[in-house]
């Protein structure tokens, strides 16, 4: 099935020795290896398939030819032995041989290591010649598995006729600004350059002929927040986040003078793991899944759970958090803390007064009832502040006042006369 196209060539391109570039970035042309496929199991585990692109500058940027000589040398090397993957009995130089229609027979034949320009399979119009030097046959070498160094006096080449302005080819950069020149499948480290000629936007002279290094494209994500951020990257096409977590559900209150000493919290299911945090509690059981228990400290009047779920690739979402209200239960509280509720017991008003060594503007004010349902939360600023309590069902009720000295505690009772 070999189809190397030899002999003599209508037209006759030079690869004579120029200027040598080496470039890469989003306004120069450059080479660059893209992951197409990850093998694990059968003939090919421990391998990749790569596929090579020239970058291109204009969408009709053409492709003319990919060579080697000796000023421009034409170096495609592989650091596994043998250097790539060729199929053992449908092997193609070229991918405009491989038929995809033999893929059910040859499964690995989707996998053949071959040059091109743009066509990925025998279904692309284009024709695509070998020119082969005689002292040093690149295309034997290649397809022998062997890493090619292509530096001889006469060069070789792959070459496709110009089809002329306007004309469908896959030599055209198009809209992706890149044209396919090989497919590789190995399981060591690829490395080279190929000297190219490029029609720039389609002009055939004068044209331009690069020296380029084959690299490794740069993951193409410019956020700090993606788990995929690569430092050398231009575009952000790329970009890969972690999953939501989802919603936390659980309760905001919990009252610590009850007879419940675990509460539970979940979040929305779809990730892999999740990592659970219980500021002022301790997580009981449920680490790493959607569900856990906590157990709370009674430390603090305040706390918080929070979760960040990732993929199976260990890539982490933004946090969820739910912030907790802890009640430490009438018996704990301190009434000697600076702070004094008159009348009380009281009926539709009360009067917080607070010493002027406590007072500072916008403190924290929450008000719970006796089983731990927060009822009220509103900011204080001045020494003395009127709360309407008219609404309040009668009982006991548990004042927190959240101060740069600490928590400020006090009690008082909702007492209305029938």
């Amino acid at each position: 099935m070999k189809n190397i196209i030899k002999g003599a060539i209508i037209f006759t391109i030079s690869i004579a020795s120029f200027t040598s570039v080496l470039a890469q970035g989003p306004d120069e042309y450059w080479i660059g290896l893209e992951e197409y496929a990850v093998h694990t199991e059968g003939e090919l585990a421990g391998m990749t398939t790569w596929r090579m692109y020239l970058h291109m500058l204009d969408v009709n940027d053409f492709l003319s030819a990919c060579t080697g000589i000796t000023e421009n040398p034409w170096i495609l090397e592989s650091t596994s032995t043998p250097a790539w993957y060729q199929h053992p009995s449908a092997s193609e130089v070229f991918a405009t041989a491989i038929n995809p229609a033999f893929f059910t027979a040859f499964p690995n034949l989707e996998f053949d290591s071959w040059f091109t320009i743009g066509a990925e399979n025998s279904y692309s119009d284009i024709e695509i010649l070998a020119l082969p030097d005689p002292t040093y046959d690149a295309f034997t070498a290649f397809e022998a598995g062997e890493n090619v160094y292509a530096n001889t006096q006469i060069g070789n080449a792959w070459v496709t006729l110009y089809p002329g302005l306007g004309a469908s080819s896959p030599g055209f950069a198009g809209n992706d600004l890149k044209v396919l020149m090989a497919q590789i499948t190995t399981s060591g480290t690829l490395s080279g350059s190929f000297y190219v000629q490029i029609f720039p936007w389609g002009i055939q002279d004068p044209d331009v002929r690069l020296l380029l290094p084959v690299l490794y494209a740069p993951t193409q994500c410019m956020d700090l927040e993606a788990c995929n951020y690569d430092d050398s990257a231009w575009m952000n096409d790329e970009c890969e986040y972690g999953p939501s977590a989802g919603v936390i559900v659980g309760d905001e209150n919990v009252d610590l003078q009850g007879t419940i000493t675990e509460w539970s919290y979940s979040c929305d299911e779809g990730a892999e793991n999740y990592l659970w945090t219980a500021d002022g509690g301790t997580i009981i059981s449920g680490q790493g899944t959607s569900s856990i228990l906590v157990e709370w400290s009674g430390t603090s009047t305040t706390g918080s759970v929070s979760v960040i779920a990732s993929n199976s690739g260990n890539c982490e979402g933004q946090a969820s958090v739910m912030n907790v209200d802890i009640l430490l239960g009438i018996e704990q509280i301190n009434h000697d803390l600076g702070v004094s509720i008159f009348p009380n017991p009281a009926s539709s008003e009360i009067s917080l007064s607070f010493t002027s060594e406590l007072i500072r503007p916008n403190y924290v004010c929450k008000i719970f009832s006796s089983t731990g349902s927060k009822v009220q939360e509103f900011t204080i600023s001045t020494k003395t502040t009127s709360i309407d309590v008219s609404g309040y069902s009668n009982g006991t009720y548990i004042l927190l006042v959240q101060t740069q000295n600490g928590i400020v505690r006090e009690s008082f009772i909702v007492a209305k006369q029938d």
